[in-house]
């Protein structure tokens, strides 16, 4: 029997209510960099909550609020270079998966010498280790998407070269994940990072990494998304819709820390690496039906074990068939989110985009595409693309 070795050393705080929490728990350090990005965490109040209860503890705190959407390696070094003048002794990541992940690298930086990208072990990456240990790391999401408050993985962007690359830091010490953080969030954004976090459990079930354990995480977040994300786009103040979103992207964050994602996830960095401000769950639903597809009728038989936890499957039907009834279920689920008229062609792509894409891909790759089940080569990549333009 093969043996399976993982750990997830995070705390983690799930629930309604949890950011209560941060009022008792002990934290890792008595002064913080606080990294944010947007207004929205200003506009419902969160920002200035933490901010109390964290002065209420005699915390001090330093606000580094530069964080953009898919975050850059300057906007990184910029954030290190006030931890370190300031001398702050743990960071806190608060917002979408842009803050937290710029949070990781920051807390990186902050002690590492060099730049960010010295550490980035594909593309133009220096391929260098990290030779100690980042500042400590809280993490506080205000969105269900990412789940990166459960894993160590950060995604950045290199501005001169477009490369958007996923690298390791280190896990956040601790982690709320509270729902009431989330019921702001508009319905289109809703779907987007609601999106993501199926697709961190779908490409973990797919991946040639996956474990038993991951297996079991991905299929309770996917039955999750199926079962609650349309609710969460068309009311957002409904807290049982909201509750299971942030759930399923919890477990989708630890999902693809013990598995993987897989191809559907570089080639969906090449797109927001070209194009910024293409939201990452829009890319990935963008290019979901060509992806799948192409992976339905090669593997079926992990398709149709999807299809069947969602209750799609027909028993004794082939798992070719079972496999095409997930793909119909997933167009239906977007059409339950208003995000199924989506195509690459509404953010400026075109034919004459693809062969550079096809590039970035297998850069941002290492060369190949090796996490999925089955090879996926240059012309299997430029049908996608096409197909989704």
């Amino acid at each position: 029997m093969q043996t399976y070795r993982f750990s997830i050393p995070t705390e983690l705080f799930y629930g309604i209510g949890a950011l209560e929490k941060l009022k008792t728990e002990p934290l890792p350090g008595e002064k913080a960099l606080v990294v944010t990005g947007g207004n929205s965490i200003r506009k419902h109040g969160i920002l200035d909550r933490v901010l109390t209860i964290l002065a209420g503890r005699s915390i001090r705190t330093v606000l580094f609020d530069r964080v953009t959407p898919n975050p850059v390696r300057e906007t990184v070094m910029s954030g290190a270079e006030i931890a370190k003048a300031e001398r702050c002794d743990f960071v806190i990541g608060l917002g979408g998966g842009s803050a937290i992940d710029a949070a990781k690298a920051i807390a990186m930086m902050t002690t590492n010498p060099g730049d960010i990208w010295d550490y980035v072990q594909v593309g133009s990456g220096g391929r260098k280790a990290f030779p100690v240990r980042g500042l400590p790391l809280v993490a506080i999401p205000t969105t269900a998407g990412t789940g990166t408050e459960g894993n160590p993985v950060g995604v950045l962007t290199k501005t001169e070269s477009g490369e958007k690359v996923g690298m390791v830091c280190e896990f956040p010490v601790k982690s709320i994940v509270d729902p009431e953080l989330t019921l702001g969030i508009v319905p289109s954004y809703t779907a987007f990072q609601g999106f993501d976090a199926l697709f961190h459990s779908l490409e973990g079930y797919l991946s040639v990494r996956s474990t038993p354990v991951s297996d079991v995480w991905a299929i309770e977040g996917i039955r999750n998304i199926f079962s609650y994300l349309p609710a969460a786009v068309q009311d957002g103040r409904n807290l049982e819709a909201r509750t299971a979103v942030s759930f399923a992207s919890m477990l989708a964050g630890m999902v693809i820390c013990i598995s993987s994602c897989t191809g559907a996830h570089t080639i969906e960095h090449s797109l927001s690496g070209k194009v910024p401000s293409l939201p990452h769950g829009e890319g990935l639903i963008l290019i979901s039906r060509a992806f799948h597809a192409f992976g339905a009728r090669r593997i079926p038989e992990r398709y149709a074990l999807i299809a069947d936890a969602i209750g799609v499957a027909v028993p004794g039907e082939s798992d070719e068939r079972n496999a095409a009834r997930f793909l119909d279920a997933l167009e239906e689920l977007k059409i339950a989110c208003g995000v199924d008229r989506l195509r690459l062609s509404d953010h400026g792509f075109n034919e004459a985009d693809i062969p550079g894409l096809i590039e970035s891909t297998l850069i941002i790759g290492g060369g190949a595409l090796v996490r999925d089940r089955y090879p996926i080569g240059r012309d299997d990549l430029a049908a996608m693309l096409r197909a989704s333009l």
